[in-house]
């Protein structure tokens, strides 16, 4: 098969296979039946004599060729729809599609609420899928092509195919159960070295910002315990003398049921970073930039509210 005998509706197929991972996504994704797609899968692996994507469970693994490819067809296809989409106008009042945003577990927490809410009322006959942003997964330049954006603290490499915008940055806190000795009074420094240390952490290794600060005055921190995700931390420190982390973003999630009380660390820890990337391929796309606008606005918005909670509370953060 000649490069002018090439469908150009077979690499749509193959760059929706790299997004959805499987035959029934991408058939529902494209509006095809499964045989169909499975028909231009076909012909894809003749044209470029690779296997492309191999079974891994109920998910479809790219090859190495298939990743290669990746990059420089999902590039001529931004291409193409920039220049489709210059003259396109996206409605989200009539719009059916599928829209992906990667969130850390921190952001969900803050962001999940209030961003389907807004995506619902504005877009309501779309879908929202948010799909997980934790370290291993925004390490991937792969990752960013299965979603229309993500919303990450991840400190990324520079990498030419991703954009990235800050969009501002939180505190890193000492969280403590209320009822605590901790937390009945300012925290010190040697106070903060001798408790004993709960780790958020998605994969149980990397170590955090608080480490990395202590680690430059030839400190360490005694972590017993890690879990994965924000979510169950007042439950885990309820009825302990546990110290952990988390951004002051995080307040406006607490009341006084959390019984969960937040203190200034006792040395300068770095600031968590918001970070909205996405790959230059959904640079242009006009649906993706109507999502980056709705997460934007909903950011600044929660910024506003913590601030009103620190002034409220009157915490000196």
């Amino acid at each position: 098969m000649s490069s002018d005998e090439v469908d150009l509706n077979l690499l749509r197929v193959f760059d929706v296979l790299m997004q959805e991972r499987s035959v029934t996504g991408a058939a529902a994704h494209l509006g095809r039946t499964q045989s169909a797609v499975s028909h231009s899968l076909a012909k894809l692996r003749t044209l470029f004599k690779d296997e492309l994507f191999t079974r891994d469970g109920g998910i479809m693994r790219p090859t190495p060729r298939a990743l290669e490819l990746a990059t420089d067809l999902s590039d001529a296809l931004a291409k193409i729809r920039a220049s489709i989409g210059r003259y396109k106008v996206f409605d989200p009042t009539t719009t059916e599609r599928k829209f992906r945003v990667g969130l850390t577990d921190y952001h969900a927490m803050i962001f999940i609420p209030p961003l389907i809410k807004e995506f619902s009322e504005q877009a309501p006959h779309a879908t929202l899928n948010v799909i997980p942003a934790n370290r291993v997964e925004a390490e991937s330049a792969d990752y960013f092509r299965q979603v229309d954006c993500t919303l990450t603290g991840a400190n990324l490499k520079d990498d030419p195919s991703l954009v990235k915008v800050e969009l501002g940055q939180d505190r890193l806190l000492c969280a403590v159960w209320s009822g605590s000795q901790i937390a009945r009074s300012p925290l010190s420094l040697e106070t903060y070295l001798s408790a004993s240390h709960l780790q958020i952490s998605a994969d149980g290794l990397a170590e955090g910002l608080a480490d990395a600060a202590l680690r430059d005055r030839g400190l360490r921190r005694k972590v017993v315990a890690t879990i994965s995700n924000y979510l169950v931390m007042p439950w885990v420190l309820r009825g302990t003398e546990l110290i952990t982390h988390c951004g002051d973003g995080i307040l406006q999630m607490f009341d006084e049921t959390s019984e969960v009380t937040l203190l200034s660390p006792p040395i300068p820890i770095s600031s968590v970073s918001a970070n909205l990337v996405l790959h230059r391929q959904m640079a242009a796309d006009p649906g993706a930039l109507w999502l980056r606008r709705l997460i934007t606005e909903l950011y600044h918005a929660a910024q506003i509210k913590k601030n009103e909670v620190i002034l409220a509370n009157k915490l000196m953060t």
